[in-house]
């Protein structure tokens, strides 16, 4: 049987010769007591549930803390990824504009090469041309001198037929 403080406030014990009804007194004093008990056991229990979900919620917060430091590293991991990946794509395209300028320099210095050879071809076509022509005037010339001395020789060797006959 439960009871209240305001019914333990305003009971009111039957007077007897020697003061209150001792029977009703044990009676009130059981049910105080028999309601204090059971409410010491529903207070204890209350405080087990507490302190359990005390520890439970110290569990909860230190799981929090170690998310939010691992999401902090993952952040800082992240971050320092993508600094490193930039740093590297910019050594890269660094070490690829190097290379593309080596291979300029060297395509230019490739190209006057082959220009300075093209001169030197030209040069030596043009000699051979005028050597060659000077040959072939020289032999047209020797021709048309042979044709001449052969012209004499043979009107020469036609005065000796002539004289020996």
């Amino acid at each position: 049987m439960k009871i209240t403080p305001i019914e333990i406030k305003e009971h009111k014990f039957k007077k007897t010769f020697r003061g209150f009804d001792p029977h009703e007194v044990k009676a009130l004093t059981d049910i105080v007591a028999e309601t204090l008990e059971e409410a010491a056991r529903h207070n204890n229990g209350l405080e087990e549930k507490l302190k359990g979900m005390a520890a439970r919620l110290v569990e909860h917060e230190e799981r929090e803390k170690i998310l939010r430091e691992t999401i902090t590293t993952a952040q800082k991991m992240v971050e320092d990824l993508k600094n490193n990946a930039r740093k590297e794509a910019e050594l890269i395209i660094s070490e690829a504009k190097i290379q593309a300028d080596a291979m300029m320099k060297k395509a230019h210095e490739r190209a006057v090469q082959i220009q300075g050879e093209i001169f030197q071809l030209k040069k030596q076509r043009l000699e051979m041309q005028t050597s060659i022509k000077t040959i072939l005037e020289h032999h047209a010339n020797l021709l048309s001198l042979g044709g001449q001395e052969a012209a004499k020789q043979d009107a020469e060797d036609d005065k000796l037929k002539f004289i020996k006959k």
